[in-house]
């Protein structure tokens, strides 16, 4: 009895050590071929050719709230402003080539991008029941 006691100890020991959620960094090639880099360049892209309302299924909802409330700052003008600089930037695979790295813990990510040697885009991602989608910052 006191044998099973202690094994059981141990493992539960074990099992309260063990982190509840499985943290990985991902990098290069594994982290540009990722869902979180497809999720993230399939917002980017809706969000240039169509705005708000095309990016919407590629975002959550404070996302949305967070980009709809920019447009109510800046006024139309100001976020096509917005939109413009981020198509000077590359995009497509050109753009998947810039991810850099990928923190995944559980059903959050953080994506980096590097746009320059001294730009590097940060962009927040959560798992939802409809996959990868661009997140506001935790």
């Amino acid at each position: 009895m006191r044998l099973m006691i202690r094994v059981l100890a141990v493992l539960a020991a074990i099992a309260l050590a063990s982190p509840s959620s499985h943290a990985q960094t991902l990098t290069g090639a594994q982290a540009q071929k990722s869902p979180q880099a497809d999720a993230f360049l399939a917002y980017e892209k809706a969000l240039l050719a169509g705005g708000l309302d095309a990016a919407q299924p590629y975002m959550t909802a404070a996302k949305f709230e967070e980009l709809n409330g920019m447009l109510k700052t800046w006024g139309e003008d100001g976020f096509k402003q917005f939109l413009d600089r981020m198509r000077g930037g590359a995009q497509g695979e050109v753009r998947r080539k810039q991810i850099e790295k990928i923190e995944v813990t559980g059903g959050y990510a953080v994506l980096e991008a590097r746009d320059s040697p001294q730009v590097l885009t940060v962009q927040h991602l959560t798992k939802t029941k409809d996959g990868w989608q661009v997140d506001v910052r935790r």
